[in-house]
């Protein structure tokens, strides 16, 4: 039996912007009577965000594609994500979120394409800004960058909290100078990612008009046709038997990754790893870590840590998550021994 058509939005942003964040508060404000989905892509491969996104438990739907960006290899990746993520779920609203180092515009051409035309409809599309990055030449100079604010429906301030004035006038300057180019651009200011659900909501940019008697593939009207034909052989990342830790490497648009799934017997210390985490010098870490004051995500963006309780450990879906990004190439061997201090005893 076929199913409404898919309101899709992109939530998209630069590194450490907050667009997890922002998606768990989207999730935990949406109307009751909606199913939502989220299909959520990170630069590394092991994946942190997804297991963030999972710890909400039954009800919200969540797949990764992990490694770089959702379009990448002509998009099939992505559709392969995307359409088994649809067709297992059918959820009424999809966000995907892709990464920071990532342009949105090849993601919304594909979604655009013929193929889907009865399968979704593209809704606003979200990108966020942390405005303190507006005073600085390397984001403002980046190409993804600026393909993150060309494709905003919403643009939003993010961590306005953290901000100063000047900060926030550079920001209302930005939004006037795009409203000159997309006079329907919406800005908006929030704290802690606290973007209201009800801004998704009538925001839908339909690509293809049907006549008013175009009829789907079972007879009915306004019901989604068979999605395009792709063949899901991903695997979920997983440690083997006697496997501790394993490392995965990711390098592309000048940033280098590395991570580490880890085996959830381990349990860290909070105390150690907030030293460690302090310590560092990387454009961004983050991760899903066992600890002894239950499971905790720690995000460590430009020299500030922040953390969050997601639960015990015996109550939650999570996996044993680290990743590091940066502009230059990591020592692995020497970060496993840093993080590996930091275990509890």
């Amino acid at each position: 039996m076929s199913h409404p058509s898919v309101r899709v939005h992109l939530i998209t942003g630069f590194l450490g912007t907050g667009k997890t964040t922002t998606i768990l508060h989207l999730l935990k404000t949406k109307p009751a009577s909606e199913k939502w989905a989220v299909l959520v892509n990170e630069f590394g491969e092991v994946g942190v965000d997804g297991t963030i996104l999972k710890t909400l438990g039954d009800g919200i739907a969540v797949r990764e594609v992990p490694g770089g960006c959702l379009c990448c290899v002509s998009g099939l990746p992505f559709q392969i994500g995307m359409n088994s993520l649809i067709a297992r779920e059918r959820p009424d609203v999809l966000l995907i979120e892709p990464t920071g180092l990532g342009h949105p515009r090849q993601i919304l051409e594909i979604l655009q394409q013929e193929a889907y035309a009865e399968v979704l409809h593209t809704g606003a599309t979200v990108t966020l800004v942390d405005p303190r990055h507006l005073s600085q030449q390397r984001y403002l100079e980046h190409d993804i960058y600026q393909d993150q604010l060309a494709v905003a429906d919403v643009l939003v301030a993010n961590k306005i909290d953290l901000c100063e004035y000047h900060d926030l006038q550079a920001f209302d300057e930005l939004v006037k100078s795009r409203v000159g180019q997309k006079p329907e651009l919406r800005g908006l200011t929030v704290r802690n990612g606290e973007l209201p659900a009800d801004v998704l909501a009538g925001s839908v940019k339909p690509v293809y008009v049907q006549s008013p008697d175009a009829k789907s593939t079972d007879g009915q009207p306004g019901r989604v046709a068979k999605l395009p034909p792709v063949l899901d052989l991903t695997q979920p990342l997983k440690l083997n038997t006697d496997e501790d830790y394993r490392a995965l490497h990711q390098q592309a648009d000048g940033f280098f990754a590395v991570g580490w799934l880890i085996t959830d017997r381990w349990q860290f210390s909070v105390l150690a790893l907030r030293d460690w985490f302090g310590g560092l010098s990387v454009e961004r870490a983050k991760a899903v870590l066992n600890t002894d004051q239950g499971v905790m995500a720690f995000n460590f963006r430009e020299g500030g840590l922040s953390e969050q309780w997601l639960g015990e450990a015996d109550a939650i879906a999570w996996d044993n998550r680290l990743e590091l990004i940066d502009l230059a190439e990591l020592d692995q061997a020497a970060l496993e021994a840093q993080w590996q201090q930091c275990l509890a005893c």
